[in-house]
């Protein structure tokens, strides 16, 4: 087995709070035990970031601190637990592969922003041809992983519309792709500015949410207008709740409004649950909380075998010592695509 050093850098969470004042980069962490039977061992070469990263940081969980951050990742397989499971036998020393670090690990400490981590061996996806390391991690992390469960959840079909809020996000740039690759007509939602990349995957039609008085009044005047209709889906990747409760003027009866903001918190979320018969929207909602999946990882990967995942659009890039600055444009909320940073 490939010998390592005993120590690692990593981005360590001391405690929760704002990421600005918990974070800290140790360079004399100390690197993960061997893997065990069914895991292996990356040697991180990019990790992309994610809102949910601040947000886990901020959230009061007592057991949560020294831990290190970072969910996505991509890098090179330096050890190979022994026996690993026939269904993992390509995952071999040497092979290039990218995921998500799994919540049973995330609980215990792991994280991406490090050097190494350890995960199972089904937790991760081979990096497809086709989609350079510097941004495999944009695909085969939260955000490829997150269309492929939304994609699940809407069970649209071709010549269906539907309509994606965050376009220009994170994972509204892989979904609008993975959308348009199954044949579905999109409509996304995003600034002005970036209104070029959005066409660019795939919408047909763009609408900048900064130009209207009442973006719900221009969507529901869209949709009525002759020759169009309401939408089958709503994808929202920001997290507005006003887009659901005024979605009778453009969501079908039948439609689904899918959620990925809240994450697993939005059962608290019970307004958003109320019948009818009480004033609730009249329209399916449904929250798509998308835990690490090795199987979702290679889903999003074979998106790029069928032509569907031309390019993971990137924001920027920060080196690893500049991670700080990383997370500080991702608070921003105003990213075009992931960030990512260079961590080997």
């Amino acid at each position: 087995m490939t010998s390592l050093p005993k120590t690692m850098r990593a981005w360590v969470a001391v405690r929760q709070g704002h990421f600005k004042d918990v974070l800290e980069l140790k360079t004399d962490w100390p690197t993960p035990a061997p893997p065990k039977t069914g895991e292996v061992m990356i040697r991180i070469s990019y990790a992309a970031l994610n809102p949910g990263n601040i947000k886990m940081m901020a959230f009061k969980i007592p057991f949560m601190r020294n831990t290190i951050v970072g969910l996505d990742f991509v890098g090179e397989i330096v050890q190979v637990g022994p026996s690993a499971p026939t269904s993992s036998s390509n995952m071999r020393v040497g092979t290039i592969v990218g995921g998500s670090v799994p919540l049973s690990k995330v609980f215990r400490g792991a994280g991406a922003l490090a050097d190494y981590v350890v995960v199972p061996a089904d937790a991760v996806a081979e990096k497809p041809q086709g989609i350079d390391e510097s941004v495999a991690a944009g695909l085969l992390g939260v955000a490829g992983q997150t269309s492929v469960r939304l994609l699940r959840a809407a069970n649209l079909r071709k010549g269906d519309m539907a309509l994606v809020n965050g376009a220009s996000g994170g994972v509204g740039t892989i979904l609008i792709q993975a959308l348009r690759g199954m044949g579905v007509r999109v409509t996304g939602i995003c600034s002005g500015k970036n209104e070029a990349l959005v066409r660019r995957l795939g919408a047909e039609e763009v609408v900048d949410y900064t130009a209207h008085k009442s973006l719900y009044d221009h969507l529901s005047s869209i949709c009525a207008a002759p020759g169009n209709g309401p939408f089958d889906a709503i994808f929202d990747c920001v997290g507005n709740m006003t887009l659901y409760h005024r979605s009778p003027g453009y969501l079908k009866p039948e439609g689904k409004f899918l959620e990925i903001e809240a994450g697993p918190m939005a059962i608290f979320g019970l307004t958003s649950w109320w019948p009818v018969i009480l004033g609730g929207t009249p329209r399916a909602f449904e929250n798509v909380f998308s835990a690490p999946s090795g199987a979702s990882a290679r889903e999003a990967a074979s998106w790029v075998e069928k032509g569907w995942i031309k390019e993971v659009p990137v924001d920027s890039t920060f080196e690893m010592d500049q991670a700080l600055q990383g997370f500080e444009r991702l608070a921003t909320s105003r990213a075009a695509g992931k960030v990512f940073v260079k961590v080997n």
